[in-house]
C-alpha cells in the first residue's frame, strides 16, 4: 500500500500535534469509516479546545530544555476541566455530524479510490 500520508519523523527533534485523546480517536474513526467527510473531520478537530501535546523525543532537544517551576495539578481541578474540554467538544460533534454530505465533499473511500496525495486541492 502506497504511504502517500506517511510522515517522515524521522528528522525532527521535537513535535507538537493532536493530543492523543479519546474525543479525537473517535472522530477520527468515523472517517476512517466513512461516516463524516474529510471537511467534517477537520472542523472536528477543532472541537472543545481539547488541546496539543508536545513531543520531545531527541537528546539534542532535551538537553535544551530548562526547568523554570511546578505546580501541583489537582486531580479535581484537572478532571473537572478535562471533561467539559470533553463533553463541549462531543456536543459540537453532534452538530458537524448533523450538517449535510455534499457532493463536493471528499470521503476516505475517495482518497483511497483516487489515491489522492497531499497537496490535492479538495484537502
Amino acid at each position: 500500500m502506497p504511504k502517500n500520508f506517511h510522515v517522515d519523523v524521522e528528522a525532527y527533534d521535537v513535535i507538537r500535534g493532536y493530543r492523543a485523546d479519546d474525543s479525537y480517536f473517535s472522530f477520527a474513526q468515523d472517517f476512517i469509516s466513512g461516516a463524516i467527510s474529510y471537511p467534517q473531520l477537520t472542523a472536528a478537530m477543532r472541537l472543545g479546545k481539547l488541546g496539543e501535546q508536545i513531543v520531545v523525543k531527541s537528546r539534542r532537544a532535551f538537553s535544551r530544555l530548562k526547568f523554570i517551576s511546578a505546580k501541583e495539578a489537582v486531580r479535581e481541578d484537572w478532571l473537572d476541566a478535562k471533561e467539559s474540554r470533553d463533553s463541549s467538544a462531543r456536543r459540537g460533534y453532534f452538530d458537524v455530524r448533523k450538517t449535510p454530505y455534499r457532493l463536493e465533499d471528499i470521503s476516505i473511500q475517495q482518497i483511497i479510490q483516487e489515491r489522492i496525495v497531499p497537496g490535492d486541492p479538495r484537502l
